[in-house]
């Protein structure tokens, strides 16, 4: 399975101060520091896909959740689920696009991937270290979750309840993970630390709305 990679534009290579015919050591220097920004680069994005990821993940739960289960709370959970990642996937997006990344897109209801000078030349070793590594892991995680779909999608009535609940539990708290772990990576990036911080307490709401629903209908 293949994925979009990444986007570098004028303005990320302007960051370096590239130039063109620099001397050998200007030159290397450039292609230092260019591998360095797109390194970072690189690591930002694979972050940001990882939220995307989870939002894709839980708004799929959400409509299987629709279709599966008959209790009018775990239904509505569903609909709320659905909503507010679908939202936090728009704002993901357009923080993306003003930062020149392109997010990994994925279709997870049909199990298909949606698809110049020496600075410019580091940052995109920079932004391709570690790329096969990463799309390796993000097909995994890809897969783990089709598996676990097509097996709530066998499930009915209670039994489908539970599941999707403990399914929505584990998003959840991955998503919480994420959170902490970008609030501290990408601390000095305001609009990321913004973003994040309102995603925060919608994770949280879910996660005690899983645990109350989980009450109702007993383990």
């Amino acid at each position: 399975m293949r994925m979009r990679r990444f986007l570098w534009s004028a303005g990320l290579l302007a960051v370096v101060g590239l130039g063109t015919g620099c001397a050998h050591d200007e030159a290397t220097q450039a292609r230092i520091r260019g591998e360095k920004v797109g390194e970072a680069f690189a690591q930002k994005v694979r972050f940001a896909d990882q939220l995307s990821l989870l939002n894709q993940e839980q708004i799929v739960l959400g409509h299987i959740a629709l279709k599966q289960s008959n209790d009018p709370e775990v239904r509505r959970f569903a609909q709320e689920l659905i909503r507010d990642h679908q939202r936090n996937q728009d704002d993901l997006e357009t923080l993306a696009e003003s930062k020149t990344m392109s997010l990994a897109m994925v279709d997870l209801s049909t199990q298909e991937l949606g698809t110049g000078g020496a600075g410019a030349e580091g940052i995109k070793r920079g932004v391709e270290k570690g790329d096969e590594k990463y799309n390796k892991k993000y097909d995994e995680q890809v897969m783990e979750f089709i598996e676990k779909r097509n097996a709530l999608a066998g499930l009915s009535g209670r039994e489908f309840d539970r599941a999707f609940l403990a399914e929505v539990k584990r998003g959840q708290e991955w998503g919480e993970k994420l959170v902490d772990e970008g609030l501290d990576d990408f601390r000095d990036d305001t609009t990321l630390a913004v973003f994040l911080g309102r995603t925060a307490p919608v994770i949280d709401s879910h996660q005690h709305q899983v645990e109350t629903l989980k009450g109702f209908i007993g383990d």
